[in-house]
């Protein structure tokens, strides 16, 4: 058993949209165990404005969480060794602030028209847009740590993330009651982002940088407009052997340009092009059609 759990791990750190749905499942159940713990004595019922304030703080908390988790898969996708303190100092403002500005804003909204929206689906659509809006908040500010995703996909992909998501939250909340549907339900919430988040920006991509790591590992890095960097530090691809920043893989003009920054050279690629960095190969793919500068 136990020599099977490198392999299941080698496995899931390839495939891209396991890992972000899987992170996002279970920073979102950590996330909704530490909710309850916060608000184990508050009472349901509050005030108005106290009930506001109450529901920014009880998104916030698990966003921040599920935040934390998929700013994590990036860096196990990248191959990149996990610091906690950068990935707290990441992960918990911007979720928080994620999770805090749309839980207010739903509350504020759904509290005084929540007697009359009547029927079940009135209150689940308005609900499930609620979750959406943190979605795309949550979307955004991931954009800029995933390469070339680009901050409009990934509005769209937090905004359908989020929808699906609380979605999922509300009829999970149907069947199961208290800390177990809470639990679940905010796990798909961040199962859904993530998975959204991977999806949008593979349907998008028009060329990427296939990278192996070793014989059996592989990677897949999206090109654009924002260059890849290769190298030491913090380079989007990390190859210790050599000076951070020693190449960059970039789209400009419709053409992938391969930049030497160690030499001030400019080469431009095709599909299929090896590109040999101490032990680790990368191989130019591209999609169908004509690539654009984005």
């Amino acid at each position: 058993m136990a020599s099977g759990i490198p392999i299941v791990y080698s496995e899931v750190k390839q495939n891209k949209k396991l890992l972000f749905g899987l992170m996002g499942f279970v920073s979102g159940v950590v996330g909704a165990l530490i909710d309850d713990a916060v608000f184990l004595f508050i009472p349901d019922k509050q005030p108005y404005v106290i009930g506001i304030f109450t529901m920014a703080i009880w998104a916030g908390i698990f966003s921040a969480v599920i935040a934390t988790g998929l700013y994590w898969a990036i860096d196990i996708y990248a191959h990149k060794k996990t610091d906690v303190l950068r990935l707290l100092k990441k992960g918990i403002p911007a979720g928080f602030f994620a999770g805090a500005i749309s839980g207010a804003i739903s509350q504020a909204i759904y509290g005084p028209f929540s007697d009359s929206l009547s029927e079940y689906w009135s209150h689940f659509l308005f609900q499930a847009a609620c979750w959406g809006v943190a979605g795309l908040i949550l979307g955004w500010i991931l954009a800029r740590s995933i390469p070339n995703l680009g901050s409009a996909r990934a509005l769209i992909a937090g905004a359908l993330g989020g929808f699906i998501g609380g979605a999922g939250f509300l009829l999970v909340g149907t069947v199961f009651v208290d800390t177990i549907g809470r639990m679940i339900g905010v796990g798909i919430l961040g199962a859904a982002l993530g998975l959204c988040l991977v999806i949008v920006e593979e349907m998008s991509r028009v060329a990427y940088v296939e990278v192996h790591w070793t014989p059996d590992e592989v990677s897949l890095f999206t090109l654009g407009s924002t260059p890849i960097f290769i190298g030491a530090g913090d380079s989007t691809i990390l190859v210790p052997t050599v000076p951070p920043h020693a190449m960059s893989l970039v789209i400009e003009g419709g053409e992938i340009i391969g930049i030497d920054h160690t030499k001030g050279k400019k080469k431009q690629l095709v599909d299929g092009n090896h590109i040999q960095i101490g032990k680790i190969d990368m191989i130019i793919r591209t999609g169908m059609g004509k690539m654009r500068s984005q």
